[in-house]
């Protein structure tokens, strides 16, 4: 077969039929570019685009294949066909055997990927240098328990607590522009074998008096209750934000897990109707916070966890 007759009279054909290039590839479902390099006679249509091509131009196979009109099949032809079909698939074999190794190249990353998170999150096997803290929702069957026992206000985070940390602390901190005012110790352990991945719980509400919150905090290696007292202006009402996505907790500062905006101080205006106007800040100092940058007035709540 040459390649540069079947172009030429694929070429003329065309021209016969008063097609471009582009319609006529357009009815064969391939590129314009393709059509081209037919004509030029770089490349040989792929023979299963013989039959359609035919059809189009109103040449026979055997007409294409010897690119001359009248062209009746003979033996060397049929073998020279058998032998660009050969090619044509071998060709396409290697294309798509090379889309396989990129596929299993990309699986093999993956599932190698997949396979080092799993250890480095579920398993004691590798060395982990630092804290980190997960959010974690409730499912729907936490959630109704919570609310059985009368608080919806739960929340789940996942630890997964660096090398050599024992001590395990958590506090509610009261921060105004004058810095950090008061602390109430909320948690407290020292566990020399607790396990590196744990899950981390609280939970709050108002307490009976104005001024009083009731909080737990609850891990692996135990629950608290605490009951803040004195805290400023909680009959108020407040803002919060819980920290929503991972970090690491640094060994001295910890991470905030939870922040509460109190009412700003001269910020409640009484309206003539006897209603109150109550201004309250935004409620975004969660995570690695060390020491938040409060405004004049400004008064926040920051539940810290440190793991040392």
């Amino acid at each position: 077969m040459d390649a540069q007759k079947t172009g030429t009279l694929i070429a003329q054909a065309r021209r016969e039929r008063g097609l471009t290039q582009k319609e006529l590839s357009q009815a064969l479902h391939v590129s314009a570019q393709a059509v081209s390099k037919w004509e030029r006679g770089l490349n040989f249509p792929d023979l299963s685009l013989l039959e359609p091509l035919g059809d189009c131009l109103g040449l026979t196979v055997s007409e294409l294949l010897s690119g001359q009109r009248g062209g009746e099949p003979r033996e060397e032809l049929l073998l020279d066909s058998l032998r660009l079909l050969m090619g044509q698939a071998g060709r396409k074999l290697r294309r798509w055997r090379r889309l396989a190794q990129v596929c299993l190249g990309v699986l093999l990353a993956l599932a190698l990927g997949a396979g080092f998170w799993f250890v480095k999150n579920h398993t004691e096997l590798l060395p982990r240098p630092d804290t980190e803290i997960t959010p974690q929702e409730l499912s729907n069957r936490e959630y109704l328990a919570a609310e059985a026992a009368g608080n919806s206000s739960v929340y789940l985070f996942d630890l997964a607590v660096a090398d050599g940390a024992r001590h395990y602390q958590v506090q509610m901190e009261l921060w105004t522009q004058e810095g950090l005012v008061r602390t109430w110790p909320a948690a407290e352990a020292y566990d020399p074998t607790a396990p590196r991945h744990q899950m981390l719980g609280f939970s709050y509400q108002k307490g009976e008096e104005q001024s009083t919150m009731e909080l737990v905090v609850s891990t692996d290696l135990g629950t608290w209750q605490t009951t803040l007292e004195g805290v400023p202006d909680l009959n108020l009402g407040h803002l919060m934000s819980v920290l929503d996505e991972r970090c690491e907790a640094d060994p001295e500062h910890g991470a905030v897990l939870a922040c509460w905006a109190l009412a700003a101080e001269g910020g409640v205006t009484l309206k003539p109707d006897g209603g109150q106007t109550i201004i309250w800040s935004t409620p975004g100092w969660t995570g690695a916070v060390e020491k938040p940058q409060v405004l004049e007035g400004e008064r926040f709540l920051l539940l810290r966890l440190t793991i040392s």
